[in-house]
């Protein structure tokens, strides 16, 4: 005898066995979401507790930065307080050839060319010394003067960036230049009273630990160090009688055509020294070109 489904009972089957597969498809999803998220959870733990150093470090070199504070060379100045040297504020241009070659590059030609222009540079020459994307800090030209300064801050160059720094001037300009002397582009002291009391006229600068954001702004002080103060120096030197001393010297000097002349003034009662003079000199504003016998102290180093 032949059994015989009824097509009734047959549908009542498939509709009991339909949700049995969608609650195992739903499970499966289920799992599949659970650890997906325990496996972010997992690697977060790791992260963040076992090893934190490596993100902790990629952070900081992003946000944190640490700013000098600008200290002056101290003054030197004559017996009666007149200034002889001081230090005057200028800026320094300089470049960051992995943020040009990550930007817009040398493609606003016309904006390169004015910056080669005011800097007395040929486009080529600037070119192929910012063209090495390994670097990260490249001077262009130091103690440029404020407008010169301002004008490459308005070409707003992608990596051309400028930072303070000072530079020294000498308000008697040759006439106290061998007592005096000079310093280098980094404010250290090659010459003079400039050479031998340079640890006493050079400060510590201070230091700031920062946090900024995105875009560059300060946030967060960290950490700060204080600098050292620059000291001045008063001389014995009279201003007055050494400018007497060398307006006579240099008259001596033309008047005889003698190759070169030396005076020294002293007070006899105290063995101090009011003036110290020697011709030919210099201006040590503008060394550009000056002879090494034109620096030459003479009154100290010729016997």
């Amino acid at each position: 005898m032949k059994h015989i489904q009824h097509p009734k009972k047959s549908a009542q089957a498939k509709a009991i066995n339909a949700p049995t597969l969608l609650h195992w498809r739903f499970l499966l999803v289920l799992l599949v979401i659970i650890l997906v998220f325990v496996g972010l959870g997992v690697r977060a733990a790791y992260i963040q507790v076992l090893s934190p150093d490596q993100l902790i470090q990629q952070g900081d070199n992003r946000t944190l930065r640490t700013r000098n504070d600008p200290v002056h060379r101290g003054l030197i100045t004559d017996r009666n307080g007149q200034q002889l040297a001081v230090s005057v504020p200028v800026r320094a241009v300089w470049a960051d050839p992995k943020k040009i070659a990550d930007g817009a590059g040398f493609s606003d030609q016309r904006r390169w060319h004015a910056l080669a222009e005011v800097l007395g540079l040929e486009v080529d020459n600037l070119v192929a010394r910012l063209s090495d994307p390994t670097k990260r800090f490249v001077y262009l030209q130091r103690q440029v003067s404020p407008a010169m300064a301002d004008y490459v801050e308005q070409l707003d160059l992608d990596g051309i960036y400028l930072r303070d720094e000072s530079r020294r001037y000498y308000p008697a300009g040759e006439v106290s230049a061998h007592v005096i002397g000079f310093t280098n582009v980094d404010d250290q002291g090659i010459e003079g009273i400039e050479k031998l009391y340079n640890t006493w006229l050079t400060g510590t600068p201070g230091s700031r630990q920062i946090r900024r954001d995105g875009k560059g702004r300060q946030v967060e002080i960290l950490a700060t160090e204080e600098g050292k103060e620059a000291h001045n120096i008063q001389l014995t030197i009279d201003q007055r009688i050494q400018a007497l001393a060398y307006k006579e010297l240099k008259w001596a000097v033309s008047y005889y055509k003698a190759t070169s002349a030396s005076a020294v003034v002293t007070d006899v009662r105290t063995g101090e020294i009011l003036a110290l003079v020697n011709s030919p000199s210099y201006n040590p504003n503008n060394r550009q070109g000056v002879s090494p016998h034109r620096i030459r102290n003479r009154a100290v180093t010729d016997a």
